[in-house]
């Protein structure tokens, strides 16, 4: 029986998807398409969901829960997003038909994840917090405007959830949010600090803003101690962007930053040697050998969380040839 809950972030190449799990249940956040996801799922005998959680429309964050759904072996109890009128994708109406199909089945779609959900998607001893869009701005919808008259993509309406736990906020998850919604985020006056932050749009530009001033403007805000890229090393190769890191680099110096692959910044070549401080868990970069930080596996105790391999992800970075996480 596990004495802690879990926080697991796969690496799935571009594209998001992370897992909270205790004893008992699995929240889903993000399905990104490929099969590390389902391999996961697979390698820790996972055959009930008790709530899958959708950022926002975008492929690489939906491209998986087609067959997530369509599988019979796994009960999926709840499926949350939000509408994209401006969505007009083949997988994006493919999922709305999954979406009805499990409904009949007995899956609960509901059709809202804003701030309203804080409190009612909880597992065992964590507390899940949906920290953006706020009912107000998922009205203007994505293609619509903000109160201040700003125009919405789909990412500015992204979900941006965060983790709880004994009374310690351990984790953000920001999706792809751009500058718009995190304004729109930050109007809040509460504190949104936390120890480890997914950081927006796999470090890819933040949409009409400066890059620089955005990294800067979330990570003074959150104040991380570990900062993480899920990216792909052979698809846009420039991300985590050098401004990016320069932002970050300016609000929390000491932050350790990870990568779930190599970028191509960072080494023109993979390592020809298996690193040693990878998970044994499923990782899109395993076969390739272009693991950074590979898939994450946190043990989520309040306070005290920690990544338990940061010295060993260390040494590795020590060995590269140019790491971008260094440049700074």
């Amino acid at each position: 029986m596990m004495n802690l809950p879990e926080l697991i972030i796969l690496d799935v190449g571009h594209g998001n998807c992370t897992l909270i799990r205790d004893a008992n249940d699995l929240i889903v956040i993000d399905c990104p398409p490929g099969g590390t996801l389902a391999e996961t799922l697979e390698n820790l005998s996972i055959k009930e969901i008790l709530h899958i959680l959708i950022s926002h429309s975008d492929a690489d964050h939906i491209g998986g829960i087609i067959d997530l759904l369509s599988n019979k072996d796994i009960k999926i109890h709840n499926v949350h997003l939000n509408p994209d009128a401006i969505k007009e994708s083949n997988i994006w109406r493919v999922l709305r038909i999954a979406l009805k199909d499990a409904g009949q089945r007995g899956t609960k779609v509901s059709s809202e994840l804003t701030t309203t959900k804080t409190g009612s998607l909880n597992i065992g001893s964590v507390n899940i917090e949906v920290l953006a869009p706020t009912p107000e701005l998922i009205l203007g919808g994505a293609g619509g405007t903000d109160l201040q008259g700003r125009r919405l993509t789909s990412n500015s309406i992204s979900a941006v959830i965060g983790i709880v736990h004994d009374s310690h906020r351990v984790a953000i998850l920001a999706a792809d949010i751009d500058n718009v919604g995190f304004d729109n985020l930050i109007q809040d006056p509460k504190s949104f600090s936390a120890d480890i932050l997914i950081f927006p749009h796999h470090g890819g530009r933040s949409g009409g803003g400066d890059s620089k001033t955005f990294a800067q403007q979330v990570c003074s805000f959150i104040q991380p101690k570990l900062i993480i890229f899920s990216i792909d090393r052979n698809r846009f190769s420039n991300n985590p962007r050098a401004e990016i890191i320069e932002g970050l680099r300016s609000s929390v110096p000491d932050a350790h930053i990870l990568c779930t692959q190599l970028s191509q910044q960072c080494a023109a070549s993979v390592p020809s040697s298996k690193p040693t401080h990878l998970n044994i868990l499923p990782a899109r970069g395993f076969i390739s050998n272009s693991c950074c930080g590979g898939t994450i596996v946190i043990k989520i105790d309040g306070s005290r969380t920690t990544y338990p391999e940061i010295t060993l992800h260390k040494e590795f970075v020590d060995q590269v040839t140019s790491p971008i996480c260094r440049k700074f």
